[in-house]
């Protein structure tokens, strides 16, 4: 594959952000390229997660080594599931594994724990010995949580744990969503220091609560897994996923921080190039046809109204996430989505 259509498939959306794209052009030039991606093993999976992952089949696509990495200490660490590390495992290998594979997410797929050796735990230390206390506190906000007294001690060594991730594994790419951004800038800036290779960090679009506003924080707006009428979760019924897609706040004329458009824009439409059709009764002008930035336009312009974009993404969104859905009703997979229900914290 040459090199132009390596880097289209990177940069394609989700990407939010490249640290560097000068870095990434470079290594592209040089040879194979390998990646991870990790996931906390928590609350049930909704599409603000599967946007992230979508990046993930991009890279394939493009040649690129892709690694899922479940990142069971990450969550015993920050009491997800109840803090039960056994749950937590399980979980990551019969919920999360099987969820994405069959929304297509092909990679090797590794249990963290599964290659903490010696050398990983005297990574974890160097890196400790190379940066200050309080760079490592205002990493922790990737974990969910502010900088408090309150903490407990080992919130402290997840940063410095997620840094070794990177570097254990020998990875070009380190990939997370927008709000990981911070401790992917502690590992480059980390990486000269305890010479090892500068990982390039590959950033993705956070989708919003399907209640947040546009006034509302990107972070602090983004979709979450302990709030069931702020997310679409991947097994969610047809008929849920209409009713809180109609639910969802929609302003006309705003895209910015428009759950419903950011939606559209960033996991059903990846592409500027893509045409879509959205059907209206003829009474409101009959069905019309975009591209993304067409649509974008005429949906400011008052062009389309909400609900006609609500009900485009509602059965797109239901078209999309039918492998899920169907696995989700396999007896076993109940059983341990009733698991995860129970058992989420937060």
């Amino acid at each position: 594959m040459d090199e132009e259509r390596i880097l289209e498939l990177v940069l394609k959306r989700p990407t939010e952000e490249v640290v560097t794209l000068d870095e990434l052009k470079s290594r592209i030039e040089s040879g194979e390229l390998s990646h991870y991606i990790g996931y906390e093993i928590s609350g049930l999976l909704h599409i603000g997660s599967l946007s992230t992952a979508l990046k993930v089949k991009d890279l394939r696509e493009a040649g690129i080594k892709t690694q899922v990495f479940l990142a069971d200490y990450h969550s015993w660490i920050n009491k997800k599931l109840g803090g039960d590390l056994e749950k937590i495992r399980y979980v990551g290998l019969n919920y999360f594994k099987p969820f994405f594979e069959v929304m297509g997410i092909e990679a090797q797929y590794i249990m963290a724990s599964d290659i903490y050796d010696d050398e990983y735990w005297r990574l974890v230390l160097q890196i400790g010995n190379s940066v200050t206390l309080s760079r490592v506190k205002r990493s922790m906000t990737i974990m969910g949580r502010q900088e408090s007294e309150s903490n407990p001690a080992s919130f402290v060594i997840y940063p410095l744990m997620q840094s070794a991730d990177i570097f254990h594994l020998g990875v070009d790419i380190a990939h997370a969503g927008m709000d990981q951004r911070k401790v992917h800038m502690l590992a480059i800036d980390v990486a000269p220091k305890i010479e090892r290779k500068k990982p390039i960090a590959l950033h993705t679009h956070l989708l919003p609560s399907l209640q947040a506003s546009s006034r509302m924080d990107a972070i602090e707006a983004k979709m979450s897994k302990s709030k069931a009428n702020s997310a679409i979760f991947i097994h969610d019924s047809e008929e849920e996923i209409r009713k809180k897609i109609k639910e969802a706040y929609c302003p006309a004329k705003e895209t910015e921080g428009n759950p419903v458009f950011e939606i559209l824009k960033w996991v059903l439409v990846r592409d500027d190039n893509t045409e879509f059709t959205i059907h209206r009764p003829a009474k409101f002008g009959g069905d019309v046809t975009f591209t993304m930035p067409e649509f974008e336009k005429a949906y400011k312009a008052g062009e389309v109204h909400p609900l006609d974009l609500k009900a485009f993404v509602a059965e797109e969104l239901i078209k999309f996430l039918e492998p899920a859905r169907k696995l989700s009703q396999k007896p076993e997979m109940q059983e341990i989505i009733k698991l995860v229900e129970q058992s989420r914290t937060r």
